[in-house]
């Protein structure tokens, strides 16, 4: 069971950040955050921003939790999983960077 979780650990990641800012962006457009002004841009910015970023920070510490790893076909899925989590949280959550969501 332990090496399925440690496996599968960066996906895990990935797929409850992805759940996670798309709730999170439902919640702030249906609020309306977007309109809330906040150090140069808005709370729904912001918020959207400082959501990725520890997602981005925590994919970071998985890599360095997964070279820990058992040696063999366990780290090199472990440390496979969490780099490609890690490449998906970047890539999929870029856009609230540079993006206004709420329409």
């Amino acid at each position: 069971m332990r090496f399925l979780v440690r496996a599968s650990a960066g996906l895990w990641l990935w797929a409850l950040g992805f759940s996670l800012l798309y709730g999170l962006h439902g919640i702030g457009c249906a609020r309306e955050w977007n309109r809330l002004p906040l150090l140069g841009g808005t709370v729904f910015g912001w918020s959207m921003i400082a959501l990725w970023l520890i997602l981005v920070a925590t994919a970071a510490a998985m890599i360095m939790w997964a070279r820990h790893s058992p040696e063999g076909l366990e780290r090199r899925l472990t440390l496979c999983s969490t780099v490609v989590g890690f490449v998906s949280i970047v890539v999929t959550g870029a856009p609230v960077i540079a993006t206004t969501a709420c329409l």
